[in-house]
């Protein structure tokens, strides 16, 4: 273990904080479109076209051209991105359709349940190995999650298809050798010509919501670009810098900040009852479980080892965040 893991840990974590705080927030501008009744389709063409170039300029800085060329050369890597690409287009329209509708309640319940299939693919497909903390931990997000749906007498759909279809995104670009700039810019442009096609449809009907006589809206559309890049970006930069089971728990500030804004901003304030408390305790239980379990990996590390100073917290591809023997320098 060394010290360069400890700061790819350091850093994979600050990234994952910005994503899922910035996406916790991102209800209140689809909730600001709707309000102009632009529809979900429409939002969605928007934030891939205006995605695209915001994408390009970061290339351009950052990581020039030349590995964009050579994943465009792969066919294995095209495809790879093509198939992660449908999976967060349908990923973003079932969420935005969810804000649109007045369903953000829902959205968050399925960012709950995403850390259960985070874990599933984890450990099917990746060989990480859950820590003994971790099974009480998800036992109590699964008794969270199920709690409401057991209330209300069905699981509904938007709950159960985002995270599916961000798990398989996830999945798809932790094994892709791809850098997270590189992939998203490459995601970003095999979407944009159905996006186009579909925005000049909608022109020639005379429904697209941008246009000449509302210079407000279109700025507000034109941001689109903005809240999908922070996030995505950061998500992937981190996605490559922590074991997925780390980041499954670093998830649960998004649908908790969802759920406080549909409550508390967005009109949703009748789905505070009784069985979405407990499923909050649950959830938040079983953060403490995981945060505590670290905690006291360090402190065990430190008894064993007092004259090496404090460990250094690493990654590893099996056991996820683990203390290391190399002290910090």
């Amino acid at each position: 273990m060394s010290d360069p893991n400890a700061a790819q840990f350091r850093s994979g974590l600050a990234y994952g904080l910005v994503a899922y705080l910035w996406w916790g927030m991102v209800p209140l501008y689809f909730a600001a479109l709707a309000k102009f009744g632009v529809p979900a389709w429409e939002i969605l063409a928007h934030r891939i076209a205006w995605s695209l170039p915001i994408m390009f300029l970061l290339t351009m800085l950052a990581a020039g051209w030349s590995d964009v060329f050579r994943v465009l050369r792969s066919r294995k890597l095209v495809l790879t991105l093509l198939g992660s690409a449908l999976f967060l287009a349908l990923n973003w329209l079932i969420y935005i359709y969810a804000t649109v509708t007045g369903r953000v309640v829902d959205a968050s319940l399925g960012y709950y349940i995403l850390p259960l299939v985070n874990a599933a693919f984890a450990t099917v497909y990746l060989k990480e190995r859950l820590r003994p903390a971790h099974y009480p931990a998800l036992a109590l997000v699964l008794v969270g999650v199920a709690i409401p749906c057991v209330a209300v007498g069905y699981l509904p759909w938007i709950a159960v298809a985002l995270p599916i279809t961000f798990g398989v995104y996830g999945l798809m670009r932790k094994q892709a050798p791809v850098e997270s700039m590189t992939g998203l810019t490459i995601e970003t442009l095999l979407m944009l010509p159905v996006s186009l096609g579909f925005l000049i449809y909608l022109s020639v009907r005379g429904e697209n919501h941008m246009s000449a006589n509302d210079w407000g809206l279109n700025a507000l559309i034109a941001f689109s670009g903005i809240v999908t890049v922070v996030p995505l970006l950061t998500y992937t930069l981190s996605l490559r810098r922590l074991p997925l089971l780390a980041v499954s728990f670093i998830q649960f500030l998004s649908p908790t900040a969802q759920m406080l804004i549909a409550i508390f901003w967005l009109g949703e304030k009748h789905r505070l009852t009784p069985e979405n408390i407990a499923a909050f305790a649950c959830v938040w239980a079983a953060i403490g479980i995981f945060i505590v379990d670290a905690v006291l990996q360090v402190r065990q590390k430190r008894r064993r080892d007092p004259l090496r100073g404090s460990p250094a917290m690493t990654v590893t591809p099996k056991f996820g965040v683990l203390p290391s023997a190399v002290p910090r320098r």
